[in-house]
């Protein structure tokens, strides 16, 4: 169910905002967190539904939005375009304070749950690419085998740490939900993967997050695609 406001915008068709944002979402990757905020947070956006693995971050048209070339990419209604999740992220929960999606701001509690979305941005997210892209890390057959063997270990490490910092329940603050849940679904998703699933640690709290996220009414009907945890 689409929160009252939300206008979902369908690829091949021009997207319209009535004065809201577009989110340029490639499906299964972490622009999935940021979709997730829009829809919590009841705000009126356009859905473009895109695809990384096809290329589409790399064509002009979008280059000229985001130079970077990465998910998500949200256009804001003046026409500028604001990149990387946890910037995302902030400015959605500090748009609709009374949805209590972020702690305030200027709180400890703020600042440690930004701490947790940085983890997930700048050391889980990584921890992924040797065993999602070795092409990208070796160019060689044996080198890229090579790499996700060392990425097996290196990634199980990082999934390990991440269950130890999970501290609610079905949440990963003790408070209840927040935006720090949606994004860590993105990785519960990913442990699922044929190419991970065999080889990673059994992740029973990042999963107990990712279910509760995925119970959630903003949540339902959005990721067809993805696997039930």
């Amino acid at each position: 169910m689409v929160p009252e406001g939300n206008q979902i915008h369908t690829a091949g068709e021009s997207p319209r905002t009535d004065g809201g944002m577009i989110l340029y979402h490639s499906p299964g990757s972490c622009s999935t967190a940021a979709m997730l905020a829009l829809e919590e947070s009841g705000l009126p956006y356009a859905l473009e539904t895109i695809s990384v693995q096809a290329g589409d971050t790399r064509t002009a048209e979008f280059i000229r939005r985001d130079p970077w070339g990465g998910v998500p990419a949200l256009v804001l209604p003046d026409g500028s375009c604001l990149t990387e999740t946890v910037a995302i992220l902030q400015f959605l929960a500090d748009a609709v304070p009374d949805r209590e999606l972020l702690p305030p701001n200027g709180t400890v509690a703020r600042a440690r749950a930004v701490s947790f979305l940085a983890r997930l941005t700048g050391t889980v997210h990584i921890a992924f690419r040797p065993l999602l892209r070795p092409d990208k890390l070796a160019s060689t057959r044996e080198g890229q085998q090579d790499v996700r063997h060392t990425g097996i270990a290196a990634l199980n490490g990082v999934l390990e740490r991440l269950e130890d910092e999970i501290r609610g329940e079905d949440s990963v603050l003790v408070s209840g939900f927040s935006l720090c849940d949606v994004y860590a679904l993105v990785f519960a998703h990913w442990t699922l993967r044929p190419l991970i699933r065999e080889h990673v640690i059994a992740t029973p709290r990042l999963h107990a997050v990712g279910r509760a996220v995925q119970r959630r009414p903003a949540t339902s009907g959005r990721l067809p695609a993805q696997p039930r945890l």
